[in-house]
């Protein structure tokens, strides 16, 4: 089923983007918090986040309507804070995990992604995204989801396998799977 939002922000519909500012924000602004693990100031996180609504708007034509906002919105936010600690030469300290730094950052490969997890089951799903996507540990997924920390593990490695095996049919290269 075709969100409406989206299909109104897909034609360039500035309401509709002006209402999915307001309702993903707080969420943009978590996302960077967990991502940057507090090297960031607030007023660069809020650069961060607009860096993030700006790249969401420029790819408006592109956002699939049939797809859930939310992981996409948390894939741009990473990236822009990803790319915004490069360019303050902080990243470097960063824990290298993410499947977007390691090569997913073009975003037609994002939709990829996400269409792959898509097929997950979903204790499987909600661990690559809160892993992946929202920058959560380990500990806190398996705290947040009331699961074990070897359940949260093995969740998160059968979904890198299943989503490897995905991309791999699509013609991804094993340096990106």
């Amino acid at each position: 089923m075709k969100d409406r939002l989206i299909l109104k922000l897909n034609s360039g519909n500035v309401r509709a983007f002006e209402h999915i500012m307001a309702k993903y924000s707080g969420y943009v602004f978590a996302v960077i918090r967990n991502h940057t693990k507090g090297l960031l100031t607030k007023e660069d996180i809020e650069e961060v986040a607009e860096d993030t609504f700006v790249a969401l708007w420029r790819a408006r034509e592109s956002v699939n309507a049939e797809r859930k906002l939310m992981p996409y919105i948390a894939a741009i936010a990473k990236n822009a804070a990803v790319n915004h600690l490069r360019r303050v030469k902080v990243a470097e300290g960063l824990e290298e995990r993410s499947l977007i730094d390691s090569g997913y950052a073009k975003m037609e490969t994002v939709s990829d992604i996400l269409e792959a997890a898509d097929r997950l089951n979903k204790k499987q799903y909600e661990v690559f995204l809160r892993y992946y996507f929202y920058g959560e540990t380990l500990n806190e997924v398996s705290d947040k989801m009331r699961i074990s920390a070897s359940d949260a593990r093995t969740s998160l490695y059968r979904a890198r396998e299943s989503i490897k095996g995905y991309l791999s049919e699509r013609g991804y290269s094993d340096e990106i799977v």
